[in-house]
Order: structure tokens, then C-alpha cells, then sequence
């Protein structure tokens, strides 16, 4: 993979449709193995996963897996298509199974959440705009490092009117999600 390069700040720049990158795949000029995320037309490599940010993220799969309610499911590292110009892949979605998951769109979404260990600095700046510009209501940040979530609600405009830090004692219960997927990161297994 090319590292990616800023030299273009401030220039304009060509947009692909999330088709278009999926046909650079097909096609070979885009690696199949390598993650990225296209954020408005945007091509956007994804950092390395580091062993804190997996270690998170398996610890909430054991847990959701066990406490998941029936009518309600959640994918971990599922590609969402929230238009035709963007696709993220957050670490986890919920939503219920009355949708398919192929269907899912940002309303659809009970709650996002990313972890974050290299790229909490996207995860906290564009990402919730994004989240929140295609209706997703609920998002939870959990910094891997400080083992704190931000948690994003109440969609207003271009992003989130409230959020709030919560440390890795304090239980996390989601607004729109049933209340079996609430956590504290203190007590979650593996971590």
C-alpha cells in the first residue's frame, strides 16, 4: 500500500462513489486486504489495529454474544453504507433484526461505536459528523489508551449536542439500544 500523502491540502480533489471504490478492488488497484473508509467521496486509509483496541473489542463481542436480547442484533467490523459516497466500518453496529442487515442505513443504527487506540483523533473529530449527518443517534468513542467512552447523543444539525465522557467504572447504558448491551469497561472479561 502507498502511504497516504497531504500534499493536496487545500486543493481540490476528485470524489469517488463508494462504487467506484469497490470496483478499484475488483479491479486491482486497491488492495482486497487493505481497510480504508470512504468518507464523502473520500478514500481514507485506516490505522493498524493495536492489541489494546482488539482487546476491547473482543471482550465486547464475548459480552454482547452472551447478553444480546432476541429482536435486536449486532455486527462487529461490518461495513455500513450510509450513502452512496460513504462507507465506514465502525468496530460495532446495533440495530434490530427487523432490518437486514444488507438494508441498514444511519437511522437504522441504535448505536455506533468505535474504539479507538491510533486514531482517536479521527474517531472524536470527523467521524461524529459523519455519524450524525446520515442519522445515526447514538455513538459511543472508547478511547483504548485512557479506557474512557465518549458517548455522542442527541443529534442536532451536523453532529451530536450532547457528549459526555464516562470513565472505565462508569456504566455505559445506550438510549436507543436495549439496555442489556450497558457496560463498564472495569468489567468486562479479558481486559
Amino acid at each position: 500500500m502507498n502511504a497516504p500523502t497531504a500534499l493536496a491540502e487545500g486543493l481540490p480533489r476528485r470524489r469517488f462513489s463508494v462504487a467506484d471504490v469497490v470496483r478499484m478492488v475488483e479491479v486491482g488497484l486497491i488492495g482486497e486486504d487493505e481497510r480504508l473508509e470512504v468518507l464523502d467521496g473520500e478514500i481514507v486509509p485506516m490505522s493498524p489495529k493495536g492489541n489494546r483496541h482488539e482487546l476491547i473489542k473482543v471482550a465486547l463481542n464475548l459480552f454482547w454474544g452472551r447478553v444480546r436480547p432476541d429482536g435486536v442484533a449486532f455486527a462487529p467490523e461490518t461495513g455500513l453504507y450510509l450513502s452512496d459516497m460513504t462507507y465506514l466500518e465502525p468496530d460495532f453496529i446495533v440495530f434490530s433484526r427487523e432490518v437486514r442487515k444488507a438494508d441498514v442505513k444511519g437511522p437504522d443504527v441504535l448505536l455506533a461505536v468505535e474504539v479507538a487506540d491510533s486514531s482517536l483523533g479521527y474517531d472524536l473529530g470527523r467521524k461524529p459528523k459523519i455519524y450524525a449527518a446520515h442519522g445515526v443517534r447514538e455513538l459511543w468513542v472508547i478511547d483504548a489508551a485512557k479506557r474512557v467512552t465518549h458517548v455522542h447523543r442527541d443529534l442536532e444539525g451536523d453532529g451530536y449536542a450532547s457528549v459526555s465522557m464516562l470513565s472505565a467504572a462508569d456504566r455505559v447504558v445506550p438510549a436507543f439500544a436495549p439496555e442489556a448491551f450497558a457496560f463498564a469497561l472495569d468489567n468486562l472479561e479479558d481486559l
